[in-house]
């Protein structure tokens, strides 16, 4: 009867050793990745939690294919001067970041932002802020396991327009 009792035991911390091995090979998101476009920044930002990931750390990666800014001067009192906004846009913009898993899962979340490019103003005492912006559809990737999910096209008004330095 001993050796039957050692021998389920064995049995047991060897079926839950392999149940721990395959979780860490599948990797997989369970929540996200969710997009959300930022009014206050102008951020498109994606969040996500992944696991089976395992220890080694994960490269992630959100790329969209096209960034439009527009930006508009305004005076140190917040009225706007005659002119047109300036636009900006970019192409194939993408920002990545790596993570070390902890207990085999990942939360985070990756962000692309504004940039100005040779957006200015023309005269003294104008202030240049940043009114809209807009992503292209993209892609957002687990880099590392080459698993990839689609993510929309978003953009929207910044309320209030943010200076850009």
């Amino acid at each position: 009867m001993k050796h039957l009792s050692i021998l389920t035991l064995t049995m047991i911390a060897l079926s839950s050793f392999l149940t721990t091995t395959v979780q860490a090979d599948s990797p997989h998101f369970v929540r996200g990745p969710t997009p959300e476009f930022d009014t206050s920044t102008g951020d498109y930002c994606v969040s996500f939690k992944e696991v089976g990931l395992g220890n080694s750390p994960i490269t992630y990666t959100l790329t969209v294919g096209v960034e439009q800014f527009t930006f508009q001067c305004f005076t140190r009192h917040g009225n706007t001067p005659q002119g047109d906004p300036n636009g900006q846009s970019f192409s194939d913009q993408s920002v990545s970041t790596t993570i070390t898993p902890h207990n085999g899962s990942i939360r985070g979340s990756l962000c692309l932002q504004p940039m100005q490019g040779d957006a200015d103003c023309q005269g003294h005492g104008l202030v240049l802020k940043l009114i809209a912006a807009a992503y292209s559809a993209g892609q957002f990737c687990d880099a590392t396991n080459n698993i990839c999910v689609d993510v929309p096209a978003v953009s929207g008004q910044i309320v209030p327009p943010i200076p850009f330095p």
